[in-house]
């Protein structure tokens, strides 16, 4: 039995047993004096105050202060349990109003499933790939930019990714959809998380020009030339070899929305992830298109740095 069960017993016994008091002293005690008006009868008298009256006024204490002993321990230690399980309700009708929210706004572009599929290229070339959201937590729970991933899911549907097909859905930012909408969505994506991604590869079987253009190219350009990212030609008169590995590693991430994504942790329909020696072949595709003069010593602006994966 619920201690929920048990309180609500307790009150019904006890509001029972008041009704039952009530009824047969009503029944007992009336007399003529009831047509009475109570203005113009009699009071009680000094003994009846001082003993009748008085120990039933003390009795009915008691009684109460039992009930209220019993009871109010009863509600306490339940009321953990209530609002934990009023918790757990609230956030499955949430994750059922994400679901619907997700396969009305969402489901085209990552896929029905979210597990990443392709949207038309804002730049008439192509698709742009949507990431797989099943495995955000898995795939980013080490990267050094992203420490919160629901605030981080939370941002890029508030924000959307400027220069890409994923638009902005916050209305404080612009969006068609409210608080409420968000949250819900937020809420269905972590609650559809995976724990399995597949390994870091070195992609052994394909250059380093073959990784950029498969990779980096909608963003950077075929050429290097810049799209939505920024143009990749003279990248080492600004950062060193080691820099640039640990851009490749860690991605780059702002509050805006705007993000390179970290090829360590994976980012396509495939959750491509590359390792160290995939990266670095990319690292030196790029210092062999370079116009403008490399050195080894740059390291202009701010980057994540470099650390052995």
């Amino acid at each position: 039995m619920s201690t929920t069960t048990l309180a609500t017993g307790i009150i019904a016994v006890a509001a029972l047993a008041v009704v039952i008091f009530l009824s047969v002293s009503a029944n007992r005690k009336r007399k003529a004096i009831e047509d009475v008006p109570p203005a113009m009868r009699p009071a009680y008298s000094d003994e009846q105050l001082e003993t009748k009256i008085f120990e039933r006024y003390q009795a009915w204490g008691l009684i109460m202060t039992l009930f209220f002993a019993v009871f109010f321990p009863v509600y306490y230690f339940n009321e953990s349990n209530r609002l934990e399980a009023e918790t757990q309700d609230f956030f499955v009708a949430s994750v059922v109003r994400g679901g619907d929210n997700y396969t009305q706004f969402c489901s085209k572009c990552h896929g029905p499933e979210a597990k990443g599929g392709a949207a038309p290229s804002p730049y008439g070339k192509g698709t742009w790939p949507a990431p797989n959201l099943t495995t955000i937590a898995k795939r980013y729970e080490d990267n050094k930019n992203i420490t919160d991933i629901e605030v981080f899911v939370r941002t890029t549907i508030e924000r959307g990714r400027p220069g890409t097909p994923m638009p902005t859905w916050g209305a404080g930012f612009g969006g068609s959809l409210n608080d409420q909408q968000i949250d819900d969505m937020v809420n269905w994506i972590l609650a559809n998380q995976v724990d399995e991604v597949q390994e870091a590869t070195a992609a052994s079987n394909m250059t380093g020009e073959q990784l950029f253009q498969g990779n980096c190219a909608k963003c950077h350009g075929e050429n290097l030339e810049g799209v939505v990212g920024p143009a990749l030609t003279n990248v080492f008169g600004k950062h060193n070899d080691d820099t640039i590995l640990a851009i490749l590693r860690n991605g780059i991430y702002v509050p805006t929305g705007a993000m390179m994504p970290p090829w360590q942790n994976g980012y396509m329909y495939q959750d491509s992830r590359y390792d160290d020696d995939a990266l670095r072949r990319i690292v030196q595709y790029l210092k062999s298109r370079q116009t403008g003069a490399a050195t080894d010593e740059a390291s202009a602006d701010p980057a994540p740095q470099a650390t052995e994966a």
